[in-house]
């Protein structure tokens, strides 16, 4: 017996052939959808370090945006601020362009980081580094206090 007499005997393409077709086509069409998220939450923003530990006299209160980045911040090749890395104290000889700011020792990041939510207001990897300074803020204050 062939599949052709088979589908004949039993009706055709009938309801439960449709039925079935179309649970393969949500299913199949979700995950398609959940194989692509991972290109929009994945993504890492620009970002650079934290400058909230040099301002903690409010050194910076009468400079822009900009200017807190250029005392604050290295400048990579490409002219972009460094993401990982900034000034051990503020370097305001660099607003004059006095020196080069390759003279200038850089440190790791201290206090984490400054994302740019222009495009992503919020991704996976923002959200974990959130999650992981919260956990570690939370050891160090049980620890602290026990």
């Amino acid at each position: 017996m062939k599949f052709e007499d088979l589908l004949s005997e039993i009706n055709g393409f009938g309801c439960f052939q449709k039925m079935v077709l179309c649970i393969n086509f949500f299913g199949r069409f979700s995950l398609a959808c959940h194989f692509l998220l991972g290109n929009f939450i994945a993504v890492i923003p620009s970002h650079h370090c934290s400058i909230s530990s040099l301002d903690a006299d409010e050194i910076f209160e009468n400079l822009t945006q900009e200017e807190r980045l250029t005392v604050s911040i290295p400048v990579q090749k490409d002219g972009t601020p460094a993401s990982c890395h900034m000034f051990s104290y503020p370097q305001f000889h660099l607003l004059s362009n006095s020196s080069s700011p390759s003279e200038v020792a850089a440190v790791q990041c201290q206090n984490g980081w400054e994302y740019d939510n222009s495009i992503f207001i919020s991704t996976l990897t923002t959200q974990v580094r959130r999650l992981l300074l919260f956990n570690l803020l939370l050891i160090y204050t049980l620890c602290t206090f026990l």
